[in-house]
């Protein structure tokens, strides 16, 4: 159904159409002038109904409003669309709702009842938007029925669950594209985590693999740990590698506030001693954080449930923010030789103490314990991007003062930390 949209009345495009068909008739009059011709097309006129000229008026309407906008509405059947509304009107016929739509800007698709009233009216609602963009709003209904203005979005060109969002103006249309994929159509996969690369391919068993991701649209190699090598299945991606006999990652160190890359290249070699700060540090976003520990040679691992738009967001403020894994679990990173103080158990991002910045005890992520029920002098600590008493240099690893209670005895132990998220 095509109608223009201006805000030439019902009556006056009725009235436009008739004047139009009755210079059709002298015409035809004149040419053929049988009179049983004439009276057959005098009934035709005299009887059209509203309906009958709404099926032509996509035809006729041209003749008159040559410079006039066309608009075609697409009718659903048994749907209604719940937006905010232009306006709610009562009409006769949906050709009543229509041009009340295209003779109103703010209109871009409408609810019409599916039967008449008491009245012999329907209930006609104008719509400031369209389903394309609230999809969640556009159910079932059997009392009403959705008409929306037909665009290029209604062949649905978006591809991998792209929402196609139409330009009236233009007669044109953008796609959103869901995270992962980029283009005009959103047709390219370009995964911006290795659980994105995961979630893509039909084939869950692949394993880990050197894979391009994309940060702010820049490729990016990593290698991406694919299966369950200790922290869950799935996909997860590398954020940061630390040696903890390097000052590289001391809570001190710029690198946890800043949103600049440490050689990009050790992304793309595992679990090993390759120093590295990758892109995702700040650009990707998470529900879950591995822990990794190797202590000579011997990994273990732990998972922190937590959702956050980045690690940055979690860390570089300098905030402390306190998790729930538990003093065993920290413990269990380094193996049997674990040892903390037995109070205090202050655990999360940016854990520390009182003091000085050489005796404070600090962690960007960990655990402190003191050998007193309060938290403002511990003496140990496991952590990555560690620092303060009783070793300062030790960054990655575990530190417990034996002079304090520790429960497993006094510890020095050094580690390579790994952090990946999903």
């Amino acid at each position: 159904m095509g109608t223009a949209r201006n805000t030439v009345s019902k009556s006056t495009m009725i009235t436009n159409f008739r004047a139009s068909l009755n210079t059709y008739l002298l015409i035809l009059q004149w040419l053929l002038y049988p009179s049983f011709v004439c009276c057959f097309l005098l009934f035709l006129l005299c009887s059209i109904s509203p309906e009958g000229v709404h099926a032509q008026i996509e035809e006729f309407n041209t003749l008159y409003h040559p410079d006039l906008r066309q608009d075609i509405f697409v009718k659903d059947d048994h749907y209604y669309l719940n937006v905010p509304r232009v306006g709610t009107y009562a009409v006769y016929d949906t050709l009543d709702c229509t041009i009340e739509c295209l003779s109103n800007p703010s209109c871009f698709s409408l609810n019409l009842a599916a039967s008449k009233g008491a009245d012999g009216k329907l209930w006609c609602e104008l719509l400031t938007s369209e389903k394309y963009s609230n999809p969640g709003e556009y159910k079932r209904n059997e009392s009403s029925h959705h008409f929306s203005i037909k665009t290029a979005c209604h062949s649905s060109p978006c591809r991998n669950g792209g929402t196609c969002v139409p330009n009236y103006k233009y007669h044109t249309f953008d796609c959103g594209c869901k995270d992962g994929y980029v283009g005009d159509l959103c047709e390219v996969f370009a995964p911006k985590s290795c659980k994105q690369v995961y979630d893509h391919y039909a084939d869950k068993s692949q394993r880990s693999q050197l894979v391009k991701l994309f940060f702010n649209s820049t490729p990016t190699s990593v290698l991406c740990q694919i299966g369950d090598f200790g922290c869950g299945p799935g996909g997860w991606t590398p954020v940061m590698k630390i040696n903890g006999s390097e000052r590289t990652f001391h809570y001190d160190s710029v690198l946890w506030t800043n949103k600049q890359s440490f050689n990009i290249d050790g992304g793309k070699t595992g679990f090993d001693a390759a120093e590295t700060k990758l892109p995702s540090y700040w650009n990707t976003s998470f529900s879950k954080i591995c822990l990794g520990m190797n202590i000579s040679q011997e990994v273990r691992f732990a998972v922190i449930d937590r959702q956050a738009d980045s690690l940055h967001s979690l860390i570089a403020d300098g905030q402390y923010r306190n998790t729930s894994l538990g003093r065993d679990a920290w413990k269990a990173l380094i193996g049997s030789q674990g040892s903390l103080q037995r109070y205090c158990d202050k655990e999360g991002f940016n854990a520390l103490t009182g003091g000085s910045l050489n005796t404070q005890v600090q962690t960007r992520i960990g655990i402190i314990s003191n050998n007193y029920d309060h938290c403002s002098n511990c003496d140990s600590r496991i952590g990555f991007g560690a620092g303060g008493d009783p070793d300062h240099s030790n960054v990655c690893g575990n530190v417990a003062d034996g002079r304090y209670d520790p429960d497993n005895g006094g510890k020095n132990i050094k580690g390579i930390g790994y952090i990946l998220v999903q």
